[in-house]
């Protein structure tokens, strides 16, 4: 792995693991730096599921109810451009899942989903109690494929310590081993899984 070439993932929960297998099918090597290893990351927790239009249930369902549905649910203080973009690609992505041997509740081989929170019609793919733990097993194992060929490398235990920057645009990270407590430079383009601004400013 070229280390000025490769990109820096902060966070190795749902998001990070995503980027990263994102990245590494593109042929675009990666580095997976968290506190945690993903198997530990807050994402195992998630109970609920996922909100997709998928319509398996014949209630005429659509991305753009679920648009409207997930505006009036955030007091319409969303993003709108996001909101319906994420909507229009939910379904995309809980096929995606599915291929990658997410055990979503089925029967006769469609998709049962449930009623959520805010939502008029049922769209929520979940998997039991333990949606957020099938659907990480699922993409840790996916990454691991794309570790094998070299393509990311998982940093776990390590704390993003500092963020350089240069002519106006990040240039680099420091990164600490909680092992070792060695530091070191990371180069790159940088993309911030983190999960919430409430943890990522600590220490910095």
């Amino acid at each position: 792995m070229d280390g000025k070439n490769a990109v820096n993932i902060i966070g190795a929960g749902l998001g990070g693991l995503s980027a990263a297998i994102t990245l590494a099918r593109g042929g675009a090597a990666c580095r997976l730096v968290s506190l945690q290893a993903s198997e530990r990351a807050q994402s195992v927790l998630a109970e609920g599921g996922i909100n997709a239009a998928l319509d398996t249930m014949g209630e005429g369902d659509s991305p753009a109810e679920h648009a409207r549905d997930t505006l009036k649910g955030g007091c319409y203080l969303e993003s709108e451009r996001a909101v319906r973009s994420l909507c229009e690609g939910a379904p995309d992505v809980v096929r995606e899942l599915v291929r990658l041997g997410v055990p979503f509740q089925s029967e006769g081989g469609r998709l049962i989903l449930r009623p959520f929170g805010g939502q008029k019609k049922r769209r929520t793919a979940y998997a039991r109690s333990s949606t957020g733990k099938v659907i990480m097993t699922a993409l840790i194992d996916e990454a691991r494929k794309y570790e094998s060929r070299g393509l990311i490398k998982r940093m776990p235990h390590h704390a993003l310590t500092g963020i350089h920057v240069s002519g106006g645009a990040l240039d680099s990270l420091t990164v600490k081993d909680l092992f070792t407590d060695r530091c070191a430079r990371l180069e790159g383009e940088t993309v911030l899984c983190t999960g919430g601004l409430n943890g990522f400013f600590d220490g910095l």
